[in-house]
């Protein structure tokens, strides 16, 4: 019947998270060929688009945050990757800090750290870890994430020992998100 936080799974305490926000992402941005000098572009979601345009050592975006026009520069920083090549970073224009995404979640484009963003992960309880555990194992070895189907069979080419393995990880970490569920709501 109820909405968000009408029931107990929602947690009143949780911080924004990283998935939840705008973000500009110098990997995606450079996997699509868009960070070469002089290059132009726009970054569009569902609610907001911001202009684009990138220098020599940073990356200007233009955009409107409520009445107010805002252009922002983020630098860029490099390092020397082991086999060659370099990667670019961009520099958050608040803290300094080399980060590979900066987030939308407010008038400027900042780090996580600066926003106090988590990542989702980090806010699932524990015996929902434990059942993600349990659904990957099973995954991994070719069956159903349906925790009530039977466990899959041995995948061709493994090892006995190291299916029996997982066999026992997934039972473990599906028995004890059971409990722990039981614990608290008390079934």
């Amino acid at each position: 019947m109820g909405g968000p936080g009408s029931g107990d799974w929602y947690r009143w305490d949780s911080k924004s998270t990283t998935e939840s926000q705008h973000r500009v992402d110098i990997r995606w941005m450079r996997q699509q060929g868009r960070l070469e000098q002089g290059k132009t572009g726009w970054l569009t979601w569902s609610t907001r688009t911001i202009s684009y345009c990138v220098e020599a050592k940073s990356l200007i975006l233009n955009y409107r945050w409520g009445w107010e026009d805002v252009q922002e520069t983020v630098m860029f920083d490099w390092t020397v990757c082991n086999y060659g090549g370099k990667r670019a970073w961009l520099l958050c224009p608040n803290c300094n800090r080399r980060v590979a995404v900066l987030y939308g979640a407010g008038k400027y484009f900042f780090c996580r750290h600066c926003y106090n963003l988590t990542y989702a992960s980090q806010q699932v309880q524990r015996y929902e870890r434990l059942m993600m555990k349990a659904r990957a194992i099973r995954e991994r070895l070719g069956g159903s994430i349906n925790l009530s189907l039977p466990f899959p069979e041995k995948p061709k080419g493994m090892h006995w020992e190291t299916y029996y393995r997982l066999r026992e990880e997934s039972e473990q970490a599906n028995h004890l998100s059971w409990l722990l569920i039981g614990t608290q709501y008390d079934l």
